[in-house]
């Protein structure tokens, strides 16, 4: 049974309604057409009056600046003086909240009670049972897989049951310390704790010494293929992960490969969700997309094997060009880019983390190409659960990017989402600045629904008129004004270059 997160409606106007979520997704609650529960009539509700964040069995509350705050378990999260914008709610800090299985969330009129399901559990070996609760059920309380029940119901000297098994408490693969308050109620067979996590992104050699484990300890057969490559230096780090510089020993090939550290709890179900989900962007075969070669895991790190760009980023492009790049240079980039999103499209791939640093540019015979990376990356870690919180992280560059509806449909964000996120790279390249101000004070989520891309040439007056109206279109929170295919915005382009 895969987890549940249920969002009940107890009290106010909308009683009795209930919020299912079973994968990743955004909710919203609050006055405006956008939220998901929308309470027009209630004084104490705020526009956009917090965001609540599913990755099931986890959840997360935010309090969007609102005026009253939100309670949860009688305890107030957020709120402002009356005087007060609803960026100075939050600061920095921001009025986030974990939630757990019973909670009571209260606003004004309004009460929802939070419900968790989580997967069951073997009461012998301990792994996660996906048959249904009434198969699975072997004594009032307790539940047992059908390996499990199988042993048993051929050993007559194991009758009556065997005394469930007392588990030892998950720890991490690094440090050895308990993780079951990091792990919370999720079935884990790989976890790396938030201080080793630091630790091992923050050094070049970390992802590196975790796979070089797994290449020792998997039987030969069973060896995963990143033990065919030689790793060199790191050519980029994230949030997440290591993209190291590679070479094939088979042929001498140099390659990158990138290296990714989930942010929550792996067991074998979110691993086969995963690699079901990559393995669709396996036949994305396209000049102006980078070619993934291979991908796998151990050890708990999630592995890409893929072409090696030389010229490196868009992003260090901007930095070797002093912070911005001109029209003239950026604007075959652009067009490029824009067929590879016009090709994926095509296929059924919505990128959804489009911005500078996953725009590479590739050499072959003096001539240099865009391609666009990581495609399938951000959505299929999503997909799997593996990717933690994403929309209510407190900081991260992703939100200088993110189409609105990236928090308001989170689960079904569509190919005319990336072409908001492609328009605000390219702004970002021409200005050396970003479509919204997201300033300390304010909370990010916040400006995203509220504010309005700026207009490029008020960043940057030298843009052409034409040229800017092409990405200020590109830019529109309305996504019937924007351009609906990346072919569309490409033919403007054109004829406004």
């Amino acid at each position: 049974m895969p987890a549940k997160v249920l969002l009940e409606v107890t009290s106010g106007p909308i009683k009795g309604k209930v919020f299912p979520f079973e994968s990743h997704d955004t909710f919203l609650f609050g006055r405006h057409g956008t939220c998901h529960a929308q309470i027009p009539r209630d004084g104490f509700v705020s526009r956009h009056h917090f965001i609540l964040e599913v990755n099931p069995p986890d959840a997360r509350l935010r309090d969007l600046g609102s005026l009253g705050g939100t309670y949860v378990n009688g305890t107030k999260y957020g709120g402002r003086a009356v005087d007060k914008a609803p960026g100075d709610a939050t600061g920095r800090q921001f009025a986030n909240v974990d939630l757990s299985d019973g909670d009571i969330i209260a606003v004004g009129k309004t009460t929802l009670r939070v419900k968790i399901e989580a997967p069951l559990q073997c009461c012998q070996c301990g792994t996660e049972i996906l048959e249904d609760r009434v198969k699975a059920e072997w004594m009032p309380g307790s539940f047992m897989c059908r390996n499990c029940r199988g042993q048993l119901s051929t050993d007559a000297q194991s009758f009556p049951p065997r005394p469930v098994t007392v588990r030892e408490a998950p720890r991490c693969d690094q440090c050895g310390q308990d993780v079951s308050k990091e792990v919370g109620s999720r079935t884990s067979d790989n976890y790396v704790c938030q201080e080793c996590r630091k630790r091992l992104l923050s050094e070049s050699g970390g992802l590196r010494r975790l796979m070089q484990d797994a290449a020792k300890t998997i039987q030969r057969d069973q060896q995963p293929l990143i033990s065919g490559y030689e790793l060199g230096e790191v050519l980029g780090k994230g949030g997440m992960g290591l993209v190291y510089k590679a070479t094939r020993r088979s042929d001498g090939q140099t390659v990158a490969i990138k290296m990714m550290l989930p942010a929550v709890a792996v067991n074998e179900a979110s691993r086969e969700v995963f690699q079901r989900e990559i393995g669709v962007t396996d036949c994305l075969d396209h000049a102006n997309i980078v070619k993934l070669f291979e991908h796998g895991d151990g050890n708990g790190v999630f592995y890409f094997v893929c072409e090696f760009c030389k010229g490196g980023s868009l992003d260090q492009l901007m930095r070797r060009q002093g912070g911005r790049v001109t029209l003239k240079m950026s604007a075959p980039i652009m067009k490029q880019c824009l067929n590879g999103l016009e090709y994926a499209h095509s296929e059924g791939i919505v990128h959804r983390d489009l911005k500078p640093q996953n725009i590479l540019l590739y050499q072959s015979d003096k001539k240099w190409t865009a391609k666009v990376a990581d495609f399938g990356l951000a959505k299929s870690f999503e997909t799997a659960g593996l990717s933690g919180m994403t929309a209510t992280r407190s900081v991260g560059g992703t939100f200088h990017f993110m189409p609105r509806e990236q928090l308001t449909d989170f689960k079904y964000v569509k190919p005319v989402s990336d072409i908001w996120s492609i328009a605000a790279a390219f702004y970002n390249v021409l200005t050396g600045q970003y479509p919204r101000n997201l300033t300390k004070d304010r909370d990010p989520i916040e400006v995203i629904l509220h504010d309005e891309a700026i207009p490029i040439r008020d960043r940057c007056a030298e843009i052409p008129r034409a040229v800017a109206e092409v990405l200020d279109r590109a830019l529109s929170s309305d996504t019937a004004v924007r351009f609906q295919s990346a072919a569309e915005f490409k033919r403007a382009l054109d004829e406004a270059l």
